[in-house]
């Protein structure tokens, strides 16, 4: 899909200036002589709040948390390489091979505690916990009055006091708007806590004899502490793909704040190139330097030790289950969030077809990334602010039903709204 297709389904904004020229050319479109707009600010490294600064203009400044670029830096060099994918780096498309120059966007990075003036603005940045380190929500100060908005939050999470630091910066300004993620606004149940993802997936692997295979968002640095130290007390080698070694390397190396256990301390599993073999010249550049480390694994050797290993597979990976044939008293923890959609549907059926062709069952323990209802109520009340717009969810409508002692207000696409 191109530009027009994209804009005309909705999926992005129509606003002239903000786009790459050379998309727009190819497309008909007028070209931009000088952005209009002075910057984008990130909220974090999610594909649905980030991935389209691939559409941007390049000069646009995107200043985001410094953890979050480093996401952004491992997602797009791991990836396919398309122009859907040039959220870090720019080339220019539709021109031959040997004239796309790639150069960095323009990133600005942030850490709480800092303020960034643009014009008449000043954006002050606020660290969230959420399912992904470098989020941040932020409090927007105008002439007019403060607008908070949350980014994707949590208040369940093992990093909760981070999100209580953004609620009571935001309830200091007396904001006159707050903008609130509400993903799981219709979970009125409470939400499962990272320490009772520990105990029930600890659980399994104790009584799991055979292999022990398990997902969680590749991203997700607390999920990743957590199987590390289920394999630790389980005398199993944590087994990462070679996307998530990747990752880790990157951020050992980069953002020591994170304290992740250095790459040494896991196995890296080798698929076998698509002409079956490990040829280094059949391998990505960015895959051909884990052939060489010392702790790189391939199938056979989890397969002649299976219960030494706890193998970490995204849904592509199931394949190598084929070369892997996981013996009898194996076990799938699964660790992400249900199917919300048809796409998400098909895959996780598609899923449970592998497991059942290999006689595993499967298991669940997640801790979402998302405040459930009564934590966005709580969040809400707590800021009081003037008027709250609910974004990112699918039942705004239960913010009303929810949220009592604030006034709701629903926005609407391309509609402005005026605050004072």
């Amino acid at each position: 899909s191109g530009l027009t297709d994209l804009i005309e389904l909705g999926i992005i904004p129509n606003i002239q200036g903000i786009y790459r020229n050379d998309l727009l050319k190819h497309e008909g479109m007028p070209l931009t002589e000088k952005p209009a707009i002075d910057a984008v600010f990130i909220s974090h490294a999610h594909a649905d709040h980030s991935w389209n600064i691939a559409l941007l203009h390049p000069e646009i400044p995107i200043y985001c948390g410094f953890t979050c670029k480093l996401m952004l830096k491992a997602a797009q060099e791991t990836s396919r390489g398309t122009y859907y994918e040039d959220f870090y780096t720019f080339r220019e498309c539709f021109v031959t091979r040997g004239k796309r120059p790639e150069k960095e966007r323009n990133f600005k990075t942030f850490r709480t505690g800092d303020k960034i003036k643009i014009k008449d603005i000043e954006v002050e940045p606020i660290h969230v916990d959420h399912s992904i380190p470098g989020a941040y929500g932020f409090l927007v100060h105008t002439s007019s009055g403060t607008i908070a908005y949350s980014g994707d939050i949590r208040l369940h999470g093992p990093k909760k006091e981070m999100t209580e630091d953004f609620i009571e910066a935001a309830k200091k300004e007396k904001p006159i708007a707050l903008i609130l993620e509400g993903t799981n606004i219709d979970n009125r149940i409470g939400s499962m806590t990272e320490e009772q993802v520990f105990k029930i997936a600890n659980k399994i692997v104790e009584k799991t004899k055979g292999l022990v295979l398990f997902d969680f968002p590749i991203r997700d640095v607390d999920r990743l502490r957590t199987f590390f130290e289920i394999g630790k007390r389980n005398g199993r080698r944590f087994v990462t793909n070679m996307k998530q070694a990747y990752l880790i390397e990157l951020l050992n190396k980069e953002d020591k704040n994170l304290e992740l256990p250095p790459l040494e301390e896991f196995d890296i599993f080798l698929p076998r190139s698509s002409w079956g073999v490990y040829e280094e010249r059949d391998y990505y550049k960015w895959q051909r330097k884990f052939l060489k480390y010392s702790n790189a694994i391939k199938a056979e050797d989890i397969r002649k030790q299976q219960s030494k290993y706890m193998l970490y597979m995204e849904f592509f990976d199931l394949t190598e289950l084929l070369d892997i044939k996981p013996c009898n008293g194996s076990v799938f923890i699964h660790s992400l969030t249900e199917p919300f959609n048809e796409e998400m549907e098909i895959d996780f059926k598609r899923m449970l077809n592998w497991l059942k062709k290999f006689n595993i069952p499967l298991k669940h323990a997640h801790a979402s990334g998302h405040a459930d209802g009564k934590q966005l109520k709580k969040i809400a009340e707590e800021i009081k602010p003037k008027v709250l717009f609910p974004v990112h969810t699918e039942k705004p409508e239960m913010f009303g039903k929810i949220i009592k002692k604030v006034k709701i207000v629903m926005p609407e696409a391309r509609k402005e709204i005026i605050l004072s």
